[in-house]
């Protein structure tokens, strides 16, 4: 494996120990009987433990929220640095949530009331308030994100709130009379994550609009496609963005016909000029795309992703499209040149019907002049959906190829079950998380 490939894949495992550094320095402080001596202390222990990894691992999650284009070398995409940012949330929280409830043990052996009075607001506490709004806010925010269907906007605009519980929390971190009193190197440690990830979160939700570099395009043309698909020319106003095919980026359109909102698309041109994206109607934002005009301003955040058949050690390749999913394919399918005749790549480009297939006719051209690309166009009316045997028919080595699947996410987690059930090693499967834009 290359150097870029091992950096690429350190993410999680730098998370992980960056996470984990408060519990050396806490272990370090004093002899282990005095910690879990008996279950008292156990109690108290696990409960100091669950909140300073939990205190450090939200910090981290909140710096990873901020979108910098710096963790791609960390992660194969930004996608999966969201994918660790979702994971390692999920965790924080339950870390954070078990630090109250472990340190109230030990008023529970003292009394019921004693216990209840610790975990509720005191007017005489501060500290404990602070904890108590952050976790309370911090579970609201959860709870909305796990259990209810919002708009897109609604939900990143309930997200933010994160930010809230998190500077809720670092108050009740540093007001409060424990380990980090008199630990000077796991105050300071804690204290510099903590300042890192209130900085990212105002420079992305307050200050996003000044501090976030974007590149200012307008609309050339629009041409429709079937299946609600519209291909959009842009041209730039004054620098011209670069990006890998099989990229994404984050656009705003200030237009008269839609809000200015902030949402990710993948290009479909093969360079950033002209600059084209694919962008299918599919919810309240995508919907209002016919009323773009010619003319129209954007600002687009870019580029993000690795999703390029480049970036694989295989270069006998299976793409697999599902119905949108086929942008950062054409993307790459516009790009290939003759430096590229040594990959052999078979494109799976899978819709429901025939009248939704929206660029079947130039990706048999290109199929006419780069003789190495296969197309195999798969009906899921006439045929039922794609699976592994079906491909396993028109590609006989499958399993000695990297795949590439971009679609609709259960058509993704579908088939790439299928085909580590087969034996196909996780590694030759790649998905392109923000298909479905």
């Amino acid at each position: 494996m290359s150097k870029n490939k091992i950096i690429r894949n350190s993410g999680w495992y730098i998370l992980s120990i960056l996470s984990l550094i408060p519990l050396v320095f806490w272990l370090f402080e004093m002899p282990l009987d005095l910690r879990f001596g008996d279950w008292s202390l156990l109690s108290r222990s696990l409960g100091d433990i669950t909140g300073l990894v939990g205190m450090a691992m939200f910090s981290l999650v909140m710096i990873l929220s901020a979108r910098l284009k710096f963790f791609e070398k960390f992660f194969n995409g930004i996608n999966e640095s969201y994918v660790a940012h979702h994971f390692f949330g999920g965790l924080s929280f339950c870390f954070l949530l078990f630090h109250p409830l472990l340190l109230a043990y030990n008023y529970l052996l003292v009394s019921f009331e004693s216990a209840s009075l610790f975990l509720l607001p005191s007017a005489s506490n501060w500290a404990n308030n602070f904890g108590i709004a952050g976790l309370f806010v911090m579970i609201i925010t959860l709870a909305i994100t796990f259990y209810t269907k919002l708009k897109y906007q609604v939900w990143k605009f309930t997200h933010k709130f994160l930010g809230l519980a998190f500077i809720l929390a670092f108050l009740h971190t540093f007001l409060s009379k424990g380990d980090l009193v008199a630990n000077l190197p796991l105050r300071a440690y804690l204290f510099v994550l903590g300042i890192l990830a209130i900085m990212t979160y105002f420079y992305r939700t307050l200050f996003a609009d000044y501090l976030v570099r974007v590149f200012d395009y307008k609309i050339k043309s629009i041409t429709p496609y079937p299946d609600k698909i519209w291909e959009i020319e842009f041209e730039a106003v004054n620098r011209v963005l670069n990006f890998i095919p099989g990229q994404f980026s984050f656009i705003k359109f200030y237009s008269a016909g839609s809000t200015k909102e902030l949402h990710p698309f993948s290009f479909s041109s093969a360079s950033g000029n002209p600059l084209k994206m694919a962008i299918k109607e599919l919810g309240d934002f995508t919907s209002k795309m016919r009323s773009l005009k010619v003319g129209d301003l954007a600002k687009i955040e870019a580029p993000f992703g690795a999703f390029n058949f480049k970036n694989f050690e295989i270069k006998n390749q299976v793409w697999i499209a599902g119905g949108i999913g086929i942008t950062p394919f054409l993307s790459m399918m516009r790009s290939l040149t003759e430096k590229e005749k040594d990959y052999k790549i078979d494109l799976y480009y899978s819709v429901k019907d025939k009248s939704y297939l929206a660029f079947d006719e130039e990706i048999k051209k290109i199929s006419e002049t780069y003789k190495n690309l296969n197309i195999i166009l798969w009906i899921a009316g006439e045929k039922g959906f794609l699976n592994f045997d079906a491909i396993k028919f028109n590609t006989p080595d499958i399993k000695e190829r990297d795949i590439l699947i971009c679609g609709p996410a259960s058509m993704m987690a579908g088939l790439k079950n299928q085909f580590i059930q087969q034996g196909i090693n996780k590694k030759q499967i790649h998905t392109e998380e923000f298909s479905m834009y």
